[in-house]
């Protein structure tokens, strides 16, 4: 109950608003206030909650570039409250950033300082929401404009008014169309399969400055039913956010974060969600025997993770159980995962010792253990990277144990991937770089630049470009996908240049594929198009199609081009991609 409440409550209410342009140099703070009392009908039964949030909500412009801006946010000593009951996690409390259209005025991405659970980024994403107000069309006659906008319920439209003395009134008038809940992703709708709500009343007033707001006063009152009538939800709300002259304190977050969000050094998980002491049981015996009694197959998975972090010292006594294929294969395999999840500093080392000891632990088992590395969102000990890669890059290793190794620096850049923008990601990836740079063997390039493409380390794209151009058709096919898992102006250059010096066709797909996932303008569209016509292969058309079905997500014109190539194309499952980018699933 208490997730649909707060699902409720920060994903519809709080809304959409407007986002003035960043003006540099204006960091402000103000009070921020939200008071929400919510009455519950299920199946007949009435239940009641209060839900109360406060701190002082920091802005600051962040990254300017040419068709977006980036803003960021922190709500700095904040404080919830369910019941007048305090929170005990911080989750509002981790800065944020939103990215918005230079041309629109629409919100592009966001980005958060720590790996946040989905319903919780959502709840960031809603705070923002409440001051993030529609941009005004051009050459605006009177003082009203209708704009159409959409939160977790559906499409909405909205009222603005412009005011005198630097205001705006917002009004959300009513849902033009429900949302359809079988393609939702939020957890409450789907669970009650929500119609749209009903607006009792909804009008927020906003007053700014050359920097930002300087006031917002706001009040909601929304129903909403489920749509077999056996839940009637009705919220009240009440925000208010004043601008305060004090100075933000030296050890706020966002201040500290560089101006590119993209480089943001994530929170420890620990800090955002912090956990009770562990409660281990009394000796290593007593830990094995009730492992071997848990359901690792079905079990509860908070259950599971609980029991391994509650007892986390006695995990290095998991490996004489494993080399010695105590525990059934299938059990095995899941207890691995959530060793994987558990993410600790000694599941990490009992993970590493199974996989760089060959002698003790079967090719299976070793396997496992790089599976349940790739989990890892906490770096690893300088002791165990140092292991990974000095028998990943030992030579002369058989068929079965090279593949192992390779596998394992391709792990390593997922698990970089998974802590971007940290120091031991910098670390992890400029180590795979300079390993690349010293690579004696075609096999061990070609494991390394695909375990960089994992990392998604925009640094190293010159590096990867320079092998795109090699003399390798193995691994210039290796950085085509990796260039194609870091869209951008460089590597967007490294493939259009080879893609018609390209005489491999898996590579030619590969980077027809990796071009696809940029934004092109029309002479790359073109050039790629030529490649979806009949006299090419069947796999370099399906190549050119998928990037111009990526194209055509923005570029409405680019469905003229697809029609066309419906009348010319002969194959079965070219013509079913070519239906589904027109027409949808």
């Amino acid at each position: 109950m208490r997730l649909i409440k707060l699902s409720l409550l920060f994903g519809t209410l709080l809304g959409y608003a407007s986002a003035a342009y960043a003006v540099p140099h204006c960091t402000v703070w103000g009070e921020l206030q939200s008071k929400a009392d919510t009455n519950i009908v299920s199946m007949n039964n009435p239940s009641k909650s209060q839900f109360d949030l406060q701190g002082r909500l920091i802005y600051r412009p962040l990254l300017v570039e040419e068709k977006f801006h980036w803003l960021g946010f922190e709500l700095y000593q904040a404080q919830a409250k369910l019941n007048k009951t305090v929170s005990t996690s911080n989750e509002y409390s981790v800065p944020f950033a939103v990215k918005i259209s230079n041309n629109s005025g629409e919100v592009l991405d966001y980005r958060f300082n720590a790996k946040l659970k989905v319903a919780d980024q959502q709840k960031l994403i809603a705070l923002y929401r409440a001051f993030h107000r529609a941009k005004p069309p051009e050459n605006l006659q009177g003082d009203k404009y209708w704009v159409k906008e959409r939160d977790d319920i559906g499409q909405y439209k909205s009222l603005y008014t412009v005011l005198a003395d630097n205001k705006l009134k917002r009004n959300k008038l009513s849902y033009l169309e429900p949302t359809d809940t079988r393609q939702s992703t939020n957890a409450a709708k789907k669970l009650m399969q929500l119609e749209a709500a009903n607006i009792i009343s909804d009008e927020f007033t906003f007053e700014n400055d050359k920097c930002w707001l300087t006031k917002t006063l706001g009040n909601s009152h929304i129903q909403v039913s489920s749509s077999d009538g056996s839940m009637n939800i009705e919220v009240l709300q009440t925000l208010s956010l004043n601008r305060s002259n004090q100075s933000i304190p030296d050890d706020a977050r966002l201040l500290q974060l560089p101006e590119d969000p993209n480089q943001w050094e994530n929170l420890s998980t620990d800090w955002v969600y912090p956990k009770a002491p562990p409660q281990p049981l009394k000796n290593t015996e007593a830990f094995i025997t009730a492992l071997k009694s848990m359901d690792w197959l079905e079990g509860d998975r908070k259950t599971l993770l609980q029991f391994l972090y509650d007892n986390d010292q006695y995990l290095l006594s998991l490996k004489e159980l494993i080399s010695t294929k105590s525990i059934a294969d299938p059990l095995e395999s899941k207890l691995f995962m959530y060793l994987g999840k558990h993410d600790s500093v000694n599941s990490k080392q009992l993970l590493t010792e199974v996989f760089v000891e060959p002698y003790l632990f079967s090719p299976n088992q070793r396997f496992r253990s790089l599976m349940a590395l790739k989990y890892s969102e906490k770096p690893l000990t300088d002791m165990q990277v140092e292991a990974i890669f000095e028998y990943s890059m030992s030579y002369g290793l058989d068929e079965e144990n090279s593949k192992l190794a390779h596998s394992a620096l391709m792990v390593m850049g997922a698990i970089a991937k998974n802590q971007q923008g940290s120091e031991f990601s910098t670390q992890l990836t400029q180590k795979l770089a300079d390993l690349l740079n010293s690579s004696a063997t075609e096999q061990k390039a070609s494991a390394l630049i695909t375990a960089l493409g994992n990392s998604g380390d925009y640094d190293h794209q010159q590096l990867i470009g320079d092998y795109l151009a090699g003399d390798s058709p193995r691994l210039r096919l290796n950085a085509a996908e990796a260039l194609a898992k870091m869209p951008s102006k460089t590597s967007l250059n490294y493939l259009s240049n080879q893609l018609n010096q390209e005489t491999d066709s898996k590579t030619q797909g590969a980077i027809l594929k990796a071009m696809g996932n940029n934004e092109l303008d029309a002479e790359q569209v073109d050039s790629i198009y030529a490649f979806a016509d009949a006299s090419n292969p069947r796999d370099i058309r399906s190549a050119a199609i998928s990037a111009l079905s990526q194209q055509a997500k923005s570029k409405p014109e680019v469905k003229s081009r697809l029609k066309a190539l419906v009348k010319t194309e002969t194959n079965q499952k070219n013509l079913r991609q070519l239906m589904k980018a027109l027409y949808g699933s």
